[in-house]
């Protein structure tokens, strides 16, 4: 193939992801005052995830919440109950290779739960109940960015041979009527 005229390449502006990060958050959260002293944990519960991510200049901010609900057991392990709490958190993400180092007006930042908050541990010291959450989320940077094509002219188009089936045909018939290369196609570039 020869060289390309500039006539040949064109500009195609789009949008796309111009940058990706990603953030891993473990944090410990003491949860509120129970009703009555703690002796067991039964189970501990994240719900109602939220994450939103928005420019801060040239950064991107991941922010959101989460709600966590601990069932316990008290009165000497004779009653049950649940604690709840929601918990707000935000953070930087670090853009891994972005397409430029700034931010437009005109970007849009998505923000996306990559793993859902989950215990990694649930403890009770001095009568307090204290979780471990785990999670990550991640944020995508769509913004307006420019693609270069090369325009190699028509298509010529291949000659298609006419196959008519009858219900009574058999396989043989049918294979023999299939054209190898009918797929092939011959593309020449404009003169």
């Amino acid at each position: 193939m020869g060289r390309l005229a500039v006539n040949d390449i064109r500009e195609i502006v789009t949008k796309a992801v111009i940058g990706k990060g990603n953030r891993v958050f473990n944090t410990s959260v003491t949860m509120p005052e129970t009703t009555g002293l703690v002796i067991r944990v039964l189970g501990a519960v994240m719900t109602n995830h939220c994450v939103n991510g928005e420019k801060s200049g040239d950064l991107v901010e991941i922010s959101g919440s989460y709600e966590i609900h601990v069932w316990y057991t008290y009165d000497d392990d004779k009653q049950t109950d649940i604690v709840r709490m929601t918990v707000d958190y935000g953070d930087i993400v670090e853009l891994y290779h972005p397409l430029r180092d700034n931010l437009l007006d005109s970007d849009e930042i998505i923000a996306l739960e990559i793993v859902a908050p989950y215990a990694t541990d649930v403890r009770i010291e001095a009568g307090m109940i204290h979780v471990d959450v785990a999670f990550e989320v991640a944020a995508e940077v769509i913004g307006e960015t420019k693609m270069r094509v090369a325009i190699l002219g028509p298509v010529a188009q291949a000659v298609r041979a006419e196959i008519t089936f009858d219900p009574d045909d058999d396989l043989r018939e049918i294979d023999a009527a299939i054209t190898p290369d009918f797929l092939e196609a011959t593309i020449t570039p404009f003169e």
